[in-house]
């Protein structure tokens, strides 16, 4: 919430006059603590509403505090794909993240099951 992110949304969840205390305060990169949970991040570099500095920063900030975590970034795509059927390599993410949460659960399945 401290960065250029979708106005509505910032409108909705902060109000006209949101102070940069209050914008930091509920800024998820700033609540990281080392026991905060796995992370699996994905977001396309072409997101008209949220521009991929927010995973950045929130990467960053896991990273930080070492919290296991797995980004990705896909060049195409629109804002809100969901499953992204459809969506060319930012379809993908469905695979990597069950691959990754699998790694993280050690329940890892073979390699295209």
């Amino acid at each position: 919430m401290e960065s250029e992110t979708y106005r509505p949304s910032q409108l909705a969840l902060l109000g006209e006059d949101a102070s940069p205390e209050l914008r930091r305060s509920i800024s998820l990169d700033a609540l990281v603590t080392p026991s905060a949970p796995p992370f699996f991040l994905w977001h396309t570099a072409e997101d008209p509403y949220v521009p991929p500095e927010h995973t950045y920063r929130l990467a960053a900030a896991l990273a930080a505090e070492n919290v296991p975590h797995s980004v990705h970034v896909f060049p195409h795509g629109p804002h809100s794909l969901g499953l992204a059927h459809g969506a060319g390599e930012a379809s993908t993410w469905t695979r990597f993240a069950a691959s990754w949460i699998g790694e993280q659960t050690g329940t890892r399945t073979p390699h295209g099951a």
